[in-house]
């Protein structure tokens, strides 16, 4: 232009000016073309966007996915656009082109934590587990509340053989969603495989250990296998009669089945090796109450506290000892302390719903009843997801 400009000097100022006005309108007329431009592709992206969305809401996969791809490749670094075409590809099984989107996605944001989710699901599912590990920690170091996220990280390092570090994972699940049947089942699950390989290994070590008797003895227990797991205990205790615990365990099986003389030998025989034994005062409690002797079922709970103050069922078991003692008041009001300790047993607000009725107090007996069946709902689900 400065060449053009000299090339016309001798025309005049006015020349010069005209030539000026006229480049300039050109320019101008180059943006708003320009501009026009621009809009026009804004105007043809919002509307593949909300075309994407709509065929999204009616379940539309194929459509949604290719309004939203069209979309992208006039903005081809949207991480939202990605992270939604990414999901849909998940919801397609198409785990490989989640990962693709994905990573686009966190190419343009690498703090996307939908992305990183939706990848490690993804990458999972392929059965990349390390992979899977790398885009769990990355999205939840963007978002570090997310249940689901600790699950996921949870099961990708336990199908990586690194139990222990699943647990941690699966256990910060449950601090933020204390609800979720799977994480409860996996972290059971893994405690379980722990404890079996540990037994083998037991057995393998030492297999005539008392420790390998009492995790016989106490697996009897489990399995209702009551004489079983006496004659184990008693061979224990004549082995080792100074072992510590054996007595107690003994006695509560003893008391289990029925026989009080011999489960008040036990628990004080264990008294004898520790005079702290928090259990065998409450066994003795009960079984001083099932003799109906409560004054003496009332002196051995209180050991049972004192040695022991967040013991729930000692609490459990001295209300009903103050309420068969006429002290009514106080028995509803130690129980309503034991729901702080045992909020999860339903058999103690049924109780204290009868307590409630016969105080007359109906509106504090329909929220406690209604507490009990709400906790035995929630049992009974539990129960039947575990049979599934």
């Amino acid at each position: 232009m400065s060449s053009l400009i000299l090339r016309i000097r001798p025309l005049g100022d006015q020349s010069i000016l005209a030539v000026l006005c006229l480049c300039s309108l050109q320019v101008l007329v180059a943006a708003g073309n320009l501009r026009a431009e621009h809009t026009h592709l804004d105007e043809l992206y919002e509307r593949l966007v909300q075309q994407g969305k709509e065929a999204e809401e009616t379940g539309n996969w194929d459509r949604a996915i290719g309004s939203f791809e069209e979309a992208l490749r006039l903005k081809p670094k949207s991480g939202f656009l990605q992270t939604k075409v990414a999901a849909l590809y998940f919801n397609r099984k198409d785990y490989q082109r989640t990962l693709d989107y994905c990573n686009g996605a966190l190419a343009s944001d690498p703090r996307n934590p939908d992305a990183a989710k939706l990848a490690g699901k993804a990458a999972y599912a392929l059965n990349k587990f390390d992979v899977a590990i790398r885009y769990f920690e990355k999205a939840i170091a963007a978002r570090s509340t997310d249940a689901e996220l600790h699950y996921g990280l949870g099961m990708a390092l336990y199908a990586s053989r690194d139990a222990r570090r699943a647990l941690d994972e699966l256990y910060r699940a449950r601090l933020y969603n204390g609800k979720d049947i799977e994480v409860l089942y996996m972290i059971g699950k893994i405690h379980w495989e722990m404890c079996q390989q540990a037994w083998e290994e037991m057995v393998r070590v030492d297999p005539n250990s008392f420790r390998v008797k009492q995790m016989v003895a106490e697996k009897d227990v489990s399995s209702n296998l009551f004489p079983e797991a006496i004659a184990k205990y008693e061979a224990i205790i004549k082995a080792d009669p100074h072992a510590p615990g054996f007595h107690d365990a003994l006695g509560k099986v003893y008391l289990h089945v029925g026989k009080l003389a011999q489960a008040e030998e036990a628990f004080r025989a264990e008294l004898k090796l520790d005079p702290h034994s928090f259990t065998s005062y409450y066994g003795l409690a009960d079984i001083s109450f099932q003799r109906q002797d409560f004054a003496v079922a009332l002196e051995d709970v209180t050991r049972s506290i004192q040695e022991k103050p967040d013991f729930g069922d000692a609490y459990v078991l001295l209300g009903r000892i103050e309420w068969h003692l006429g002290d009514r008041q106080k028995a509803v009001e130690t129980l309503e302390h034991a729901t702080g300790l045992s909020p999860s047993d339903a058999s103690l607000y049924y109780m204290l719903a009868h307590f409630y009725e016969v105080l007359g107090k109906p509106d504090s007996a329909a929220k406690a009843i209604k507490t009990y069946q709400d906790l035995k709902g929630e049992q009974e689900k539990e129960y039947d997801a575990g049979r599934q």
